[in-house]
């Protein structure tokens, strides 16, 4: 499964115990092996001691941003100021020292001078949300390792009233996509990259992976595996936060599978799972799924254009 825990035989085991989650597991060996320069998590308050010891012993920084707690935005009282502009993340935020239960979110390096570089997150705190710098967040990209190409690609089409990421990306992929560019696991434990390329054969992106992927082969080769099986498969892909995986094979504009799997953490925005387990294929026209079991129509399938966050529905298999 997409979110089980993945425990390594050594190499990082002890942010997953610390954590007691592998999530974003394959940024944490980055880090760890120099690739990546800075990263951020949120790890539970009441594990922050065990988390401290296991950066330690890799010679990671921390610095502690703010506890965070995670609300639904439909959850935010009205009298917010700048409530309607969060997006993805959506929390109260409280000082580190204030005691309060949380996820504690924090910076992690093996220089400590990038540290200062971190960039907060948008969180509300009392009566207002607190988005950071315009500036900073348009370099935030570099700063995290990425590639510059993705980056200015980020700044174009990061918009979520005008445009869905993901589809612009497939919009500028011409030739194969290769699997070292897929990011639509990237908020599980089987993800060789966090950024969004700015396509899907992106060279910059490819480089950097494979980099990475020969490195932690050489500690960890299970995880390599079991990382590859699930990247490689088909994706059928809404917007950033619906994205559904299948154990089958894409041919032309239709997916015959076995089993699906929906990718984000966020369950509120699965809405398909019980009907694509229906069936046993689907093809995409247009902006229509349909839905097939055997030789019968089960069900079509046909996504709103949201004002925001508009979802252009795409297969894709790497």
């Amino acid at each position: 499964m997409v979110f089980d825990t993945y425990l390594p035989q050594s190499f990082c085991r002890e942010f997953v115990e610390a954590k007691n989650n592998s999530m974003q597991l394959g940024m944490y060996m980055s880090l760890v092996l120099g690739i990546k320069p800075l990263l951020d998590d949120w790890i539970s308050v009441e594990r922050m001691e065990i988390f401290r010891k296991a950066c330690r012993k890799y010679r990671v920084h921390i610095r502690q941003d703010a506890i965070f707690q995670s609300c639904d935005k439909e959850e935010i009282p009205a009298h917010i100021i700048g409530s309607k502009y969060l997006t993805t993340t959506t929390a109260f935020g409280f000082h580190p020292q204030s005691g309060m239960a949380g996820q504690m979110h924090v910076f992690l390096s093996r220089e400590k001078r990038l540290l200062k570089d971190a960039m907060w997150y948008p969180v509300i705190v009392k009566d207002r949300v607190l988005f950071q710098p315009r500036a900073d967040q348009l370099n935030y990209g570099y700063t995290l390792g990425y590639p510059r190409c993705c980056v200015n690609f980020f700044r174009r089409f990061n918009d979520w009233m005008k445009y869905s990421y993901l589809y612009e990306a497939y919009r500028n992929t011409s030739g194969e996509p290769s699997f070292m560019c897929n990011p639509f696991l990237k908020d599980s434990t089987l993800s060789y990259i966090y950024h969004m390329p700015c396509s899907y054969n992106c060279k910059a992106t490819i480089e950097l992976v494979a980099r990475l992927k020969k490195e932690i082969n050489k500690r960890e080769p299970a995880y390599v595996r079991i990382v590859e099986r699930f990247l490689k498969r088909p994706f059928l892909v809404f917007y950033e936060k619906k994205i559904y995986g299948f154990e089958g094979q894409l041919k032309g504009n239709t997916v015959r599978y076995s089993r699906v799997y929906f990718t984000s953490p966020n369950v509120t925005q699965d809405l398909y799972s019980a009907d694509f387990a229906a069936a046993d294929s689907l093809r995409l026209e247009g902006r229509k799924i349909l839905l097939w079991r055997g030789r019968r129509l089960v069900k079509v399938i046909e996504p709103p254009l949201n004002d925001f966050a508009p979802e252009y529905p795409f297969l894709i298999q790497f």
